[in-house]
């Protein structure tokens, strides 16, 4: 695209955001505005759509039937032939997201820059700037997060390699795993890239993700090449552990006690870090000797008088 189809197309959106904000200010239960990714020369080439959160007054919410039972609500506006991908969210739950148990859904600012355009209430200017500055707290859930569904896709690869054969089906694990990767190295280097990210972290890492990504699309029914990136795969998981694990090892050490895998997917159940995933993470953790595995029991409803038993996982330090 030539420079002047680019300025010509940042132009349209910048109207198109210009326009709603002008009409939306004149709404008193709507109180904000976020952008949500730049409007910017390196990002607008691959666009069609604008992204929004708008932020309401509580009590407000317009439901449809094809919300359906989901917490959130999209809405899909247009402005100068521009379509404008909105999340309306109530005051309250914008509060969650960026100083309580909902925060993961603010700090996916790891991919996709978010800019206030608008506001009318000087308590969302303030949690807003408090926000948007990267955590290391925040870094360090989203490692788990990546990193435990690394871990979760390279031990399906290994399984339908191994044990099924299945080439094609390993192939497409080993590829998920390359991109889980991929957002854990963006977010080692703490940037913020809204474009497709593996190319980024191929950038980074080439020779990591030659091996565990490139060779495998060029070849991959090719065995050999899957064993390699798994092995890959699993060097690097090997070499960050207890990086990319860090607030999964440190509650373990922590508590010292065998742990319920039910229990430790409560405790991490506002960081999208889903109970699979710890699973795969502390299965893999065991394998490697860095935490034990027994059983707890465990009652299926409220009211079971019989128990079953459930994986427990121990950190002797």
């Amino acid at each position: 695209m030539d420079q002047e189809a680019v300025d010509e197309k940042l132009a349209r959106f910048r109207t198109a955001l210009d326009q709603l904000i002008e009409r939306l200010s004149g709404d008193r239960y709507v109180l904000a505005v976020v952008l949500v990714g730049s409007l910017s020369e390196t990002t607008i080439w691959r666009r069609e759509s604008l992204g929004l959160w708008i932020i309401e007054a509580d009590g407000v919410s317009r439901r449809l039937r094809s919300d359906g039972n989901d917490e959130r609500t999209y809405r899909i506006l247009v402005e100068n032939g521009i379509n404008i991908h909105a999340e309306v969210i109530p005051r309250s739950r914008f509060k969650q997201m960026v100083e309580g148990s909902s925060r993961t859904a603010f700090s996916c600012n790891f991919f996709a820059e978010r800019k206030l355009v608008y506001s009318n209430d000087p308590s969302i200017d303030k949690w807003f700037d408090q926000a948007i500055t990267v955590a290391i707290k925040d870094q360090e859930r989203e490692l788990l997060a990546f990193s435990t569904w690394t871990i979760h896709a390279h031990r399906h690869a290994h399984k339908r390699l191994e044990f099924k054969n299945d080439i094609e089906l390993a192939s497409q694990e080993v590829l998920a795993a390359a991109h889980s990767v991929a957002y854990t190295e963006i977010i080692r280097l703490g940037q913020v890239w809204e474009q497709d990210v593996i190319y980024r972290a191929i950038e980074s890492n080439p020779s990591l993700f030659q091996t565990i990504y490139l060779d495998v699309l060029s070849r991959r029914t090719n065995r050999k090449v899957l064993e390699l990136a798994l092995q890959q795969i699993d060097d690097y998981l090997d070499q960050n552990y207890k990086l990319h694990l860090k607030p999964l090892l440190h509650y373990l050490k922590k508590e010292y006690r065998l742990v319920p895998l039910s229990e430790i997917s409560d405790f991490f159940a506002f960081s999208e870090v889903y109970p699979w995933h710890l699973e795969s993470a502390c299965e893999w953790l065991e394998r490697k000797g860095r935490l034990q595995k027994l059983s707890a029991p465990f009652k299926l409803t409220k009211r079971s008088l019989d128990q079953v038993e459930e994986p427990a996982y121990f950190l002797d330090t």
